[in-house]
């Protein structure tokens, strides 16, 4: 399916008005309810977008916004466009195309690939640049026909995996492998070769549990080691130790192709918060837990 289907001419604005953003998705707002036969009220409609977009995450550094709702009671997918004529200024990032998208509470497959496929549009600079100068709707719809941008039928861990990646290399110590963790806010990384292929994994209970001498373990309750002692010999050795020598091989991963219902399963029979994406062995993403609550269950 092509993404131009989806829109319709009546629900193209192409603003020349000196419109902020919260006005911008209120005014898109209204031409759904004017043009579309809602049994959903207005006031309904316009609570569950701000209270979508109140959790935040729905502009993107391209330059386009994508609010969203996901209704009671309507069984449609409407998406709403407006251009401003100059980027609108937010707490983000410059905004150069609003695309609100409304849908049925129970859609997920259309509607996530919709999100998608407005995304990949963005990424897209030429082309993105000339839609949002389109002088008229009949001008957007050309150009976007032209861009040929598919929404898929189905929804795979591809469309919803990380892309934007922090690595690790076998050749770091441990310290650099905490100082990575501690700086970029993350508690997961794969571990690739110079070929960008899949070589190992290591998270930050890797870390924390290297400090806990094996004898320890042996023993139900350690109340007893009421001193630092364990984490200081950790810090003695932590620029001796490589994370070849103790990364754990990547034994479980999925692949771009791979079904979210696949994906969820194996994330929750094996109990693991991050998986890797691979094709053939190249690292191409990772899948967290995470990303199935943000982009599926409240995205």
């Amino acid at each position: 399916m092509k993404l131009v289907s989806l829109i319709n001419n009546n629900l193209i604005r192409i603003g020349r008005e000196d419109w902020d953003y919260p006005t911008a998705i209120n005014q898109l707002i209204e031409d759904m309810h004017a043009h579309y036969r809602f049994t959903v009220d207005l006031s309904k409609i316009s609570d569950a977008v701000w209270m979508r977009e109140n959790l935040g995450g729905t502009i993107f550094e391209t330059g386009i916004a994508i609010p969203h709702a996901r209704l009671e009671n309507f069984n449609d997918i409407l998406i709403g466009i407006y251009l401003p004529g100059e980027p609108i200024r937010t707490q983000n990032y410059p905004v150069k195309m609003i695309a609100l998208i409304l849908t049925s509470q129970t859609e997920s497959t259309l509607y996530l690939n919709t999100l998608a496929a407005l995304i990949k549009l963005s990424q897209k600079t030429e082309i993105f640049g000339q839609i949002c100068d389109a002088n008229t709707s009949h001008e957007f719809l050309s150009l976007l026909g032209r861009a040929d941008m598919e929404v898929k039928k189905e929804l795979c861990v591809g469309d919803i995996m990380a892309t934007d990646l922090v690595l690790l290399s076998e050749d770091l110590t441990l310290r650099e492998v905490a100082d990575i963790f501690y700086k970029n806010q993350i508690s997961y990384a794969p571990v690739v070769d110079e070929n960008h292929e899949l070589q190992g994994e290591m998270n930050v209970l890797d870390l924390i549990q290297l400090g806990i001498p094996n004898y320890a373990m042996m023993f139900s309750n350690l109340s007893f080691l009421n001193r630092f002692e364990p984490f200081e010999e950790f810090l003695m050795k932590e620029d001796k130790i490589l994370v070849k020598d103790v990364m754990r091989k990547a034994s479980l991963f999925l692949e771009p192709n791979t079904s979210i219902i696949e994906a969820t399963f194996e994330l929750t029979r094996n109990k693991r918060r991050h998986l890797p994406v691979v094709t053939g062995n190249k690292l191409v993403g990772i899948l967290s837990f995470m990303d199935i609550l943000t982009k599926i269950l409240r995205g």
